[in-house]
């Protein structure tokens, strides 16, 4: 892991900082450069945060119990960002889910993951859009993963205030039972492909990757 470091970091893929969002090893991250290089989306340099790690984190580990490995059936959040039309000068832009799987059934459900307690106004608001942007992107389901009982409580009460008779099913689970009682997680295997693959011009600038 030390030399993959190393490599890709003299390489521009790696930022050249190293942060500890959340408590244990150092994290590394990729370049600005290198997501655009690998993505061919445009791309803001960024910094790690305590509360975005966790939550990345946990869309992570809910998708490796969803789907596992299979790259066909999530699309993750850059995707559906990447996907959306610029938008104008104070118009909001619209709600985008943590991800959307393709089940068993074959059928695409919307994912929320829900790990802090919004107040209930906000719950209802950002439910209201969610289930909005299931409905426009053709979901048949909307899940709502939450952790703690508050926030499944104040998520309950939003839900009650809200006609959802029509439009893709709406439900909620506990996000820490799904984990714990899930098959354990797929063996990490290697995608073909690598830095050699793209051109991705070196980065020396020392303030690579931070937030701006």
């Amino acid at each position: 892991a030390s030399r993959l470091i190393r490599k890709y970091t003299e390489l521009g893929m790696l930022s050249r900082q190293r942060v500890t969002p959340v408590p244990g090893p150092s994290w590394v991250f990729p370049t600005r450069a290198a997501v655009e290089a690998l993505t061919g989306r445009a791309a803001r340099a960024w910094l790690p945060t305590p509360k975005m790690a966790g939550h990345t984190r946990a869309v992570l580990e809910l998708r490796l119990v969803l789907v596992g490995l299979d790259l066909d059936r999530w699309i993750s959040e850059r995707s559906m960002r990447a996907e959306q039309a610029p938008t104008k000068a104070g118009v909001d832009r619209p709600h985008i889910h943590d991800g959307r799987y393709l089940t068993n059934a074959g059928e695409w459900w919307a994912v929320e993951v829900e790990l802090t307690r919004k107040n209930l106004a906000a719950a209802r608001s950002a439910l209201a859009a969610s289930v909005q942007a299931a409905r426009h992107g053709g979901c048949a389901g909307l899940a709502f993963y939450c952790r703690s009982d508050a926030v499944k409580s104040v998520t309950r009460e939003a839900a009650a205030s809200l006609d959802l008779s029509e439009g893709p099913r709406v439900v909620l689970r506990d996000f820490d039972e799904v984990l714990s009682s899930s098959a354990p997680r797929p063996g990490l295997r290697v995608i073909e492909g690598g830095a050699s693959d793209h051109e991705i011009p070196q980065v020396t600038d020392p303030n690579e990757g931070k937030a701006g």
